[in-house]
């Protein structure tokens, strides 16, 4: 029976190219890699390699060898990956959203009721979502529209309304509501990573720049001191208790009022029902 640590060696010195390298590479001597790939021939009862004083090769036996080595090794190591993508899925909720908001009132549920389990949480866009729901990915996402499908347990898990955040001195500062198109054309400060947001109001401002910050503290601060427009949201306003004094003003398009659904495969239903409980 071949050993493995035998058939990494012969894959790396196919990598490296010389004896010297692949030693250096794996933390060997010269000789004891000599004498290893010796051991290995024997074990195999064919030559492997053509030597010279100086020189050692791979002959045609040792590249088919080589080739099989890698694959065996390729097929050995995505087995353990699995085994430990298993085992790391039963200690492990994945939620998948689409936006930042469902994750501030879900993660500290998904702790209370299951407080043996590390949460994982991920923004991704819906098709994705979705996707990962099937191929096991996620056990969980959040899409802002209902799913239509037998497959699929949903629920509704809360809301969020987008407004426009204005300085004081903003024209538009003391609107009652305002729509998209009302400030297409303004420069805009945006938060990155905050999901289908994103595209919907690049989409509905198409005459705007948006200048995109990544670190939330960061943005707070230069929102704080700046003169251009931004956005917020009630949920955003709730959880981070904003003491800004810019004017929010509602936006009236019907996109930027929305609902969420949180959504588990059916097979999971039973896993998750205390979950969807807490959410009605």
């Amino acid at each position: 029976m071949l050993e493995l640590y035998l058939l990494r060696q012969l894959a790396a010195f196919k990598e490296y190219g010389t004896l010297s390298e692949a030693a250096e590479r794996l933390y060997l001597s010269q000789p004891a890699l000599s004498r290893n790939m010796r051991k290995l021939e024997d074990e195999i009862g064919v030559p492997l390699f053509v030597r010279s004083r100086n020189k050692l090769e791979l002959n045609e036996n040792g590249r088919l060898t080589a080739a099989l080595a890698e694959k065996a090794l390729s097929e050995i190591d995505s087995i353990a990956k699995q085994v430990r993508d298993f085992d790391r899925s039963r200690r492990t909720i994945s939620l998948g959203v689409c936006a930042p908001a469902p994750t501030w009132k879900l993660t500290p549920l998904l702790s209370q009721l299951y407080p043996t389990m590390t949460i994982r949480t991920e923004i991704a866009e819906e098709p994705e979502l979705l996707d990962g729901l099937h191929s096991g990915q996620y056990q969980l996402i959040v899409l802002h529209f209902q799913p239509e499908d037998p497959h699929y347990i949903s629920s509704a898990c809360g809301t969020e309304k987008l407004f426009f955040s204005l300085p004081p001195t903003h024209r538009l500062a003391k609107s009652a509501s305002l729509s998209f198109s009302d400030l297409d054309g303004e420069s805009f400060l945006l938060m990155s990573e905050i999901g289908f947001w994103h595209d919907m109001t690049v989409r509905k401002k198409p005459h705007s720049r948006f200048l995109i910050q990544n670190d939330r503290l960061t943005f707070d601060e230069i929102v704080n001191a700046s003169v251009l427009p931004s956005f917020t949201t009630d949920t955003a306003n709730a959880f981070f208790a904003s003491s800004s004094d810019r004017a929010e003003i509602p936006i009236s398009d019907e996109e930027a009022e929305v609902r969420y659904f949180l959504v588990c495969l059916k097979k999971h239903e039973q896993q998750f029902r205390q979950l969807f409980e807490a959410c009605n």
